[in-house]
């Protein structure tokens, strides 16, 4: 049965998806940070443990440069996790507003039903009243 509530719960459900959509490409996008992380790490570790083995090769600008990136990797991870934060907030509250909409649409579908239910109660109570009237005056007239 449609409701008045059925625009408004596509759109939700529309606006939940997209949010849903960019939760995982914003998790994905977290996740490769991540591992960049850890690859410049790795790098870091193992440029210093070739460097403290050979005295020859100078390692300290190379070191520097991966700081620097790992500083700026940590603080992009810092700043997607806090827009993924944000994200599941804004789909919590869409979730909720969804589901307020969806307790709406199916108050409104019972209270349609019960005023067909009532409607076809009130036909059936009229029939039978009708039926027992009509043996009253048959009854009546066969007594007069």
């Amino acid at each position: 049965m449609k409701t008045p509530y059925d625009a408004a719960l596509r759109v939700q459900q529309r606006e939940i998806d997209e949010m849903s959509a960019a939760i995982s490409n914003q998790s994905g996008v977290l996740g490769e940070v991540e591992k960049a992380r850890d690859r410049v790490a790795v790098s870091m570790s193992r440029e210093a443990d070739l460097a403290a083995g050979d005295l020859a090769v100078c390692s300290h600008a190379y070191l520097q440069r991966m700081r620097g990136e790992r500083r700026l990797l940590t603080v992009r991870q810092v700043q997607l996790k806090a827009r993924l934060d944000e994200l599941r907030d804004q789909a919590v509250d869409a979730y909720g507003t969804f589901r307020a909409i969806e307790t709406a649409a199916d108050g409104y579908r019972q209270d349609a039903e019960r005023v067909l239910a009532n409607a076809e109660q009130a036909g059936i109570d009229d029939f039978a009243a009708m039926s027992f009237i009509k043996a009253r005056r048959a009854v009546r007239r066969e007594t007069s």
